[in-house]
Formats: C-alpha cells, sequence, structure tokens
C-alpha cells in the first residue's frame, strides 16, 4: 500500500509492533524514574510513605549518634 507521496504506509502489523514498544518503553521509564515512582507512592499510600521516611530518619539519626559516640571514646 502507497500513499500520494510514494511512500509505503505501514501495515497493521507495524503499528501494532510499534504500539507494544511504546508500550514497553513507557513500563521501562516508569520502573527507573525513581521520584516519580516516589510521587506515586506518596499519592497512593501516604501513610506508608510517611512511616518509611520517619523510619530512615530514625535510623539515620542513630547512626549519626552512634558515630558521635565512637568519636567520643576515642579521644
Amino acid at each position: 500500500m502507497t500513499s500520494e507521496t510514494g511512500k509505503k504506509t505501514p501495515t497493521a502489523e507495524v503499528q501494532r509492533a510499534r504500539a507494544e514498544l511504546v508500550a514497553a518503553l513507557s513500563e521501562f521509564e516508569d520502573k527507573i524514574n525513581v521520584p516519580k515512582r516516589i510521587r506515586r507512592f506518596k499519592a497512593e499510600a501516604p501513610q506508608k510513605f510517611y512511616a518509611v521516611v520517619g523510619t530512615a530518619g530514625t535510623v539515620a539519626a542513630g547512626l549519626v549518634a552512634l558515630g558521635v559516640l565512637a568519636i567520643v571514646k576515642r579521644r
């Protein structure tokens, strides 16, 4: 099948393959886009998001405290 300009128009099979490729690339982009995943997680489950953030903050504060204690005991 050709168009008026003489170029071949894509067949249904090619269009389907392109659509599958676009879907696969979009899915891959969603998986590797960490900021987007964090925003989605925050929007879908705010309680879990804040629980994770609070836990991470507590662990970080504990590690800093242990580091400070180790430095103080060395002296």
